[in-house]
């Protein structure tokens, strides 16, 4: 007997599913491109792509699982809600447009995401956030 949690959680299964590919397929409206000149529709195509993977995945992951052993799991530590990091993450979200135009782009970049690695991740260091935060600022530029 399937359980309300487990329904909730088929259905949005299906439905992260379902977005991700009309997300996959609308993206081939767009001219493609080539690997050394990619045109507007390669990025949209290859994340839509590894969206329409992931969710699969998840997909066969929710619908395979035996029914006492499919559960929605709460990734925070003893069930609380982290509301510092959400605000944070989210102000960061809001002040990073603002602030890409005056500092450039990979500072802007480094310093958001090590802002939101350290909201997220509680760490006693600093090391691993400022190193992942480094190499994902020069490596999207």
């Amino acid at each position: 007997m399937k359980t309300n949690g487990q329904l909730n959680q088929r259905i949005t299964a299906i439905s992260f599913f379902c977005i991700s590919l009309m997300y996959f397929l609308g993206s081939f409206r767009l001219k493609m491109g080539t690997m050394h000149d990619p045109g507007p529709g390669f990025v949209p195509m290859v994340i839509g792509g590894l969206l329409v993977v992931c969710t699969a995945f998840h997909l066969f992951r929710v619908f395979g699982a035996k029914s006492e052993t499919v559960k929605i799991k709460d990734n925070v530590p003893g069930g609380t809600k982290n509301f510092r990091a959400i605000i944070g993450v989210l102000a960061c979200m809001i002040v990073y447009p603002f602030i890409l135009e005056r500092v450039k782009f990979i500072l802007a970049t480094f310093v958001a995401s090590f802002i939101m690695l350290i909201l997220l991740k509680k760490t006693r260091t600093i090391f691993f956030p400022f190193i992942l935060a480094s190499s994902m600022a020069v490596g999207a530029f």
